[in-house]
């Protein structure tokens, strides 16, 4: 099943560097913008100026309040998001958490104002953001469902299993067939944020999503980097927000004092696929096909890591080499 990496932030990850985010593999962000009827996030701004030129694809979001009026909620959140000039590519999310002891009719009449208006500002449907027990149990009618309307707009679903393992599916709350973004863990660790991070998935390839958010990659030029001393691959990825493979794939030569690298622009790639993270068939590895690489000149560790969407440690186990600083032109690597 194709996914795409992305999170979400707010006031509680603050000082963000975008750039090497990106770099991690995330391609689109959902951002806290306001609360209630009053409350603005402080970092909504900065996230929201920040994640653009990185190349995350953006949507805001408002954690609603079903007892304040939703009249006033829509209408500040539609205030703040305009106030920037810049209305994102993604969908905008109601956020429903809290039911605050209103009944479940007040719960989906005021939350069906707040989308009505929104929607009507924006010029699309937005999220419905929320777990599977508060669904089933605030946001059902008779028999267990949602409400009819309630199939019109994308569904970004909080779940946490108790281990995630790439390729699995959320689990959906009664009446719900589909969902567009899965909240599959609040408690990430991404390279860029100094604090946990809420992780999600975009349901199909890097195409559907961008054709979702009816974006398109930027068109820029690539740039130039000239290679100072101290520098590796690593470095300057973060730097421009690249992962290492598309700076490698970019620049295949070894990395010398005084050399210009094609700096690629950073778009929205998709998942990898394969590599060491486990993904898909759940044990069995040790009957797969032994893959195995030559080593040629200016061939590097890294290098080949990336080149096979592997780990250097992954590399230097399977081959039990003593020096991962030392392979030789024409040696035979096992690829795990």
């Amino acid at each position: 099943m194709p996914t795409v990496p992305g999170i979400d932030v707010s006031y509680w990850n603050s000082g963000i560097d975008w750039p090497k985010v990106r770099a991690t593999g995330q391609r689109f962000v959902m951002i806290k913008a306001t609360e209630g009827e009053t409350y603005t996030d402080p970092t909504f701004n900065d996230h929201w100026i920040g994640a653009k030129p990185a190349g995350l694809l953006r949507g805001a979001y408002c954690f609603f309040h079903p007892n304040m009026d939703p009249k006033k909620q829509a209408a500040r959140f539609i205030s703040v998001v305009k106030a920037v000039n810049d209305n994102g590519e993604l969908p905008h999310a109601l956020d429903l958490e809290v039911p605050e002891g209103a009944s479940k009719d007040k719960i989906i009449a005021n939350a069906k104002i707040w989308l009505d208006q929104v929607e009507q500002a924006f010029g699309r449907k937005p999220f419905i953001y929320s777990s599977v027990s508060f669904l089933e149990a605030n946001f059902s009618e008779l028999g267990g469902g949602p409400p009819a309307w309630a199939k019109d707009y994308p569904l970004w679903l909080a779940w946490y299993p108790n281990q995630y393992t790439p390729g699995m599916n959320p689990l959906l709350p009664r009446g719900w067939f589909q969902w567009t973004i899965w909240q599959y863990s609040d408690k990430g660790n991404v390279n860029g944020i100094n604090a946990k991070v809420d992780m999600d998935l975009f349901n199909g390839t890097l195409d559907d999503l961008y054709k979702f958010a009816g974006a398109q990659a930027p068109a820029q030029a690539p740039v130039s980097h000239s290679v100072a001393a101290g520098d590796s691959f690593e470095a300057i990825a973060n730097k421009y927000g690249l992962t290492v493979r598309e700076l490698v794939g970019a620049n295949p030569q070894l990395l010398k004092i005084g050399d210009k690298l094609t700096v690629p622009v950073p778009v929205a790639i998709p998942q990898e696929s394969g590599g060491s993270s486990g993904s898909g068939g759940g044990g069995g590895s040790s009957s797969a096909p032994k893959r195995t690489y030559t080593v040629k000149a200016g061939d590097t560790l890294t290098v080949i890591a990336v080149k096979f969407g592997v780990t250097v440690p992954a590399i230097v186990s399977a081959n039990n080499l003593p020096d991962a600083n030392k392979i030789s032109v024409g040696q035979v690597l096992v690829i795990p």
